[in-house]
């Protein structure tokens, strides 16, 4: 009996391993990225994947396109021994959603944020996919959830203000040391000049950033032709390959517990 229940418990931690390195990661910065980030996990949902979404902007007190009101927690309650995980996560319209925001916190919690991240890993095993809700500023202190990410889609108004904001992310991002895809998805409609302005910001970051983004798609205003566009998005989403070890979970996990995590404070 002891030998069978050995083998179980060795079967049961390989589909685990094997579940966390097929976990897909992917964050979304920029110009409206909330709205996107959610109708994207959507997407996933309709196409029977199992989706956590993690908002760095979603806190106790903020809104949220699935929420009628706010929760009313948040990832601090977490960090602070209020509350466990899995009471913050709220299942909303098939998506799993995680209440990220951990801008405001201040006492050094460096135990509980290990503790915290280590019952990430174990819960995240369970989903497909996770989408990550960058923060609007990168480099604000918390946990660093998208700055962890290799897969990054940037949202860009069709303008040159949008370009120069997304610049902007994606040098803040690359000064984290590993290699990232960056997938560039432009507002507006007019892919003519979102392919025009794609191809003037390429030239900058090849130039000055040494990366090469690459074009996802252009989303039209209409919501029902953009719900579209995001559900062919995401079925190629969830085929791009792995390029490297850097995409590996477990590899998601050693950056998330290095990015920003030793600046966490709470009062």
């Amino acid at each position: 009996m002891a030998k069978t229940s050995a083998n179980t418990d060795q079967a049961t931690g390989l589909r685990q391993l094997f579940a966390a390195e097929a976990v897909r990661v992917v964050a979304l910065v920029g110009s409206q990225s909330q709205s996107v980030a959610t109708a994207l996990a959507m997407s996933l949902v309709d196409q029977d994947r199992k989706v956590l979404l993690v908002d760095e902007a979603l806190c106790a007190t903020t809104s949220h396109p699935l929420l009628e009101q706010p929760l009313g927690w948040d990832v601090g309650d977490v960090l602070r021994g209020k509350k466990a995980l899995d009471e913050v996560i709220v299942s909303v319209a098939g998506v799993a959603l995680m209440p990220a925001d951990t801008e405001h916190l201040g006492r050094n919690l460096e135990a509980a944020r290990i503790q915290l991240l280590d019952t990430f890993h174990a819960l995240v095993v369970g989903f497909d996919c996770v989408i990550i809700h960058a923060a609007s500023d990168l480099q604000r202190h918390g946990l660093g959830f998208a700055l962890a990410a290799t897969e990054v889609i940037v949202l860009c108004d069709e303008s040159d203000h949008g370009i120069t904001e997304a610049y902007r992310h994606m040098k803040t991002l690359n000064r984290m040391d590993d290699d990232r895809h960056f997938m560039m998805m432009f507002r507006g409609g007019n892919e003519a000049k979102a392919k025009f302005l794609f191809h003037k910001l390429t030239a900058v970051c090849d130039r000055y950033l040494e990366l090469k983004p690459d074009f996802a798609c252009v989303l039209p205003t209409n919501r029902l032709k953009a719900a579209r566009t995001l559900e062919m998005f995401a079925v190629d989403m969830m085929h791009w390959p792995l390029q490297n070890d850097s995409n590996r979970f477990d590899a998601f996990m050693c950056r998330l517990l290095s990015a920003t995590g030793s600046n966490l404070t709470a009062v």
